[in-house]
Parts: structure tokens; sequence; C-alpha cells
């Protein structure tokens, strides 16, 4: 389906406005009100959170990669260690800087580069 250049304009007002309206919701709701418990869980352990999501995926990925690949074992290897050296210099970053985004955007990064390389 091809949309025209209105149509797609309208889409895209639509989708910006319902993200406005989504980020704004919380500050609207909470404005005047102490904020709950759960949510003051959720923020304090995001961080945390986000970054074990990442491992997880990125272990996820590389070991299946070693088990359902057609190719031999030792040409999934180097994804493998990608996937440890991206671990360790996240947890490196987070462990010396103490910043969540540093270590998350870092380690990310890190991996992609060392995938598309390698």
């Amino acid at each position: 389906m091809k949309l025209t250049s209105l149509e797609a304009l309208i889409v895209t007002l639509a989708i910006g406005l319902m993200m406005l309206i989504l980020r704004l919701l919380p500050f609207l709701i909470f404005a005047k009100r102490k904020t709950p418990k759960f949510f003051s869980f959720v923020e304090k352990f995001i961080p945390a959170l986000s970054i074990a999501v990442l491992f997880v995926v990125c272990i996820k990925s590389s070991t299946s990669d070693l088990i359902i690949s057609n190719s031999s074992f030792m040409d999934e290897i180097p994804s493998v260690i990608c996937a440890i050296i991206s671990i360790t210099v996240t947890a490196a970053l987070h462990i010396w800087k103490g910043n969540a985004m540093l270590s998350i955007f870092g380690g990310t990064l890190l991996y992609m580069i060392l995938n598309y390389f390698f």
C-alpha cells in the first residue's frame, strides 16, 4: 500500500500527537499526587533491567546462531566472542562510570561494530 504525500503527512502528525499525549500523560496524572511506590521501584531498576534485557538478547542471538546455523561451528565462534567482549565492556563501563546510558549505548555500539566487522 502506497500513501500519498497528504496521507503520509496525516499519519505522521497523528503519530506525533499520540506520542506527545503519551509522554505528557504521566505528568498530568501525577502532577498533584505522590508517585505510587510501583513507579518509584520501576524508575529505580530500569537501568539494570535494560542491561539485563540487552544481555539476554545478545546471548540468545549468539547461542542460537551456534545451534541453528548450517555453517560450521568455527564460523560462528566470532559471534559468541563479540557478545562476550561487549558484555564485559558494558559491565566495566557501568562499574567504572556508574552511568547506565553510557554503559548501555557503549556496549550496544561495540557489539554492533564487532558484529559488523567479524
